[in-house]
C-alpha cells in the first residue's frame, strides 16, 4: 500500500511540475480585433463576466454562452432567459468541451464566422483551443480566466486526463 501511495504522489508531483507551466502559466495570445464572437464555455460565473467585458470592450459583436437547461438559480440560465441582445445561448448535448465545440461549430457555419475568442478557465485553455481548432474552419484565440487556487489544483491533474483522451481517442470533432 505504501508503494502505491508513493507512486501516486510522485505522479501528482510530475503532473503539477509540468502541468502548471503548460496549463496555467501560459500567456494569452493577443486577442484578434474584429472577431465574430466571444464564446463563453462552461464553468464558473467569472467566465461569463469576462465574456461580457470582452464584448463590451469591442472585441466582437456577439456573445455566445454555453449553459445547461436545468440549472435553476444558475446565473447563466437567468442571463439567457432574459434574452439579452446580441447574445446566443447554446445548450450543447454532451456538456463537455467537445460537445460545446460541436454546437459552436454548427452555429459558426450558419453565421459564416471565421474568428472566435474562447473564454474558459486558464487551466482548460490549451485543451479548448485544440478541440475547437479540430472542429471548425475558423481561427481560435483563447482567453483564460483565473480561478481560485483549489479549482486549479483539482483542474490540473484532470486536464492531463482530458487532454490524453482528446488526443488518443477523440481525434475528430
Amino acid at each position: 500500500m505504501r508503494r502505491f501511495v508513493m507512486v501516486c504522489l510522485i505522479g501528482l508531483a510530475i503532473a503539477y511540475a509540468v502541468g502548471i507551466p503548460l496549463f496555467v502559466l501560459r500567456d494569452d495570445a493577443p486577442l484578434p480585433e474584429g472577431a465574430d464572437a466571444v464564446v463563453v464555455l462552461a464553468g464558473p460565473v467569472e467566465l461569463l463576466r469576462a465574456g461580457q467585458t470582452l464584448v463590451g470592450g469591442g472585441i466582437a459583436p456577439t456573445l455566445v454562452v454555453s449553459t445547461s437547461r436545468g440549472g435553476r438559480g444558475d446565473r447563466r440560465v437567468r442571463y439567457c432567459r432574459s434574452e439579452p441582445e446580441n447574445v446566443v445561448c447554446l445548450y450543447p448535448g454532451p456538456f463537455s468541451i467537445p460537445g460545446e465545440a460541436q454546437a459552436v461549430t454548427e452555429l459558426a457555419d450558419r453565421e459564416n464566422w471565421d474568428t472566435l475568442v474562447l473564454v474558459t478557465s486558464r487551466h482548460e485553455r490549451l485543451l479548448a483551443e485544440r478541440v475547437f481548432r479540430r472542429c471548425g474552419n475558423y481561427r481560435v484565440a483563447g482567453h483564460g480566466v483565473d480561478e481560485s487556487w483549489w479549482r486549479e489544483a483539482i483542474g490540473i491533474p484532470l486536464e492531463w486526463v482530458k487532454l490524453g483522451i482528446a488526443e488518443a481517442f477523440r481525434r475528430g470533432c
